[in-house]
């Protein structure tokens, strides 16, 4: 009798909370059992053990050349920025709970809020740890990790990623957008600098420029006018933590997608217009619009990026290929969503022949593919040619022997075949919900 009445006792916001993340819990869960029976619970548990073998070998002899102050920086700096907030708000929350807006903030986005700092500052150490055995090995750092001792740097990190997440809230609640973007950027700009200063100066110094910064960006978030509960930033932020969810799903299996939400991306759009102006080309230019324009496109280049960022710190060859290689599956899965893009009922109506459909889609998943391939090899070739290089003759020796020619091809073939020729070939193949 006790538990009911508990139960009856509880906030209004703070279950409503709960029954919409049990709810969200209860509606992804069982896509899982797809997941895992894809092997892709296996491939994980590969990387994972393989890059646990290159991590222990690694830190047993840390080379001199590995840039291990700029990958700390790069690392805790990205970890440290993290803003994680899930509220499971919904569109029509503002109409039916504003009147309870006080309420909403103290048991339903507080709780959020605590977790995401959570979240955060449990990330950040977790970064920190597999950093601290690099950081006090090399050459480079060794002398300068014996005067920041590892529980003081992991308390200071610590601090630094719970105020980048309040920062963070603090941030969606600015009314004007270019005061939210500036002020965004200033905490990046300042972290950078702590997170710099805390690993490579002396400790003392750092950390009261630590507090100086704390104290500057605390002094900027009290000036511009600010909503109480910012409903419509936190309802986008929420469809769109929806949409990353079902589209990673969707990788495995046919599931119901939120709708997705169209960016400019000016910079990359204008590729569309490059298929000829016929009526043979009319799918091709169809899927290129709403793929440069869409999630998946976003989701590509970002993990593009982020290899290429990975291959040029590594330094070694063999982690470079598995990267290489897990990166151009990734890839490839990802761009399996272009069989499962759905236009308008309007253009049913077009005068085009809907059986050409999956050649387009495949064709322009096989160029983005080796594309996005092509990058990842060449940036990580270049990268390995101006590690190595040291001028004259020596030049080409010590870049081979550095690049390893036979890692490196086996996951570049590997890389074309899978985007340039077996996803395109599942997607040619695509028929429907019932056919994968």
């Amino acid at each position: 009798m006790l538990e009911p009445r508990k139960a009856a006792s509880e906030p209004f916001p703070r279950s409503l909370r709960k029954e919409r993340k049990a709810a969200f819990r209860r509606e992804i869960v069982p896509y899982f059992r797809y997941v895992f029976q894809s092997g892709f619970g296996l491939f994980v548990s590969a990387i994972f053990f393989a890059f646990l073998i290159w991590y222990t070998d690694f830190i047993k002899a840390v080379p001199e050349a590995w840039p291990v102050k700029e990958t700390g920086v790069a690392l805790l700096f990205l970890m440290s920025i993290r803003t994680p907030l899930r509220t499971y708000l919904r569109p029509a929350d503002p109409i039916f709970l504003l009147a309870m807006e006080d309420r909403m903030l103290d048991a339903y986005i507080a709780p959020s809020l605590k977790k995401g700092i959570a979240t955060s500052v449990f990330c950040t150490i977790a970064a920190f740890a597999l950093y601290w055995p690099i950081y006090s090995r090399s050459p480079e750092t060794s002398v300068i990790a014996e005067n920041h001792p590892f529980i003081a740097l992991a308390v200071l990190f610590a601090l630094l990623s719970g105020f980048n997440a309040f920062g963070g809230w603090t941030e969606r609640r600015l009314a004007d957008r270019s005061r939210r973007l500036g002020t965004k950027l200033a905490r990046w700009a300042l972290t950078g600098l702590v997170v710099a200063g805390l690993l490579l100066k002396p400790l003392l110094a750092s950390i009261g420029f630590m507090l100086v910064c704390v104290a500057a960006m605390t002094i900027v978030y009290r000036l511009p006018a600010k909503h109480a509960l910012p409903w419509e930033r936190l309802i986008e932020e929420e469809a769109g933590a929806r949409r990353r969810w079902m589209a990673f799903l969707s990788w495995f299996v046919d599931i119901p997608t939120e709708t997705a939400k169209p960016a400019y991306r000016r910079w990359i759009a204008w590729a569309g217009d490059l298929f000829p102006w016929q009526r043979k080309w009319a799918w091709h230019y169809l899927y290129a619009k709403v793929f440069l324009r869409g999630e998946t496109f976003g989701a590509l280049w970002r993990w593009v990026l982020i290899t290429c960022l990975v291959v040029a710190v590594s330094g070694n060859a063999l982690a470079d290929a598995i990267v290489f290689g897990v990166s151009a599956v990734v890839c490839g899965l990802q761009l399996s969503e272009l069989r499962r893009v759905r236009f308008v009922e309007t253009a049913d109506t077009l005068p085009i022949e809907p059986e050409r459909r999956p050649a387009a889609a495949a064709t322009l998943a096989r160029s983005a593919g080796i594309a996005a391939v092509l990058i990842v090899g060449i940036f990580g070739a270049a990268t390995v040619a101006i590690g190595g290089s040291s001028g004259g003759d020596a030049v080409a020796p010590d870049y081979w022997s550095k690049l390893k020619p036979d890692y490196w091809l086996t996951a570049l073939v590997f890389g074309l075949l899978w985007c340039g020729w077996w996803m395109p070939r599942r997607i040619a193949k695509y028929k429907g919900e019932d056919d994968d």
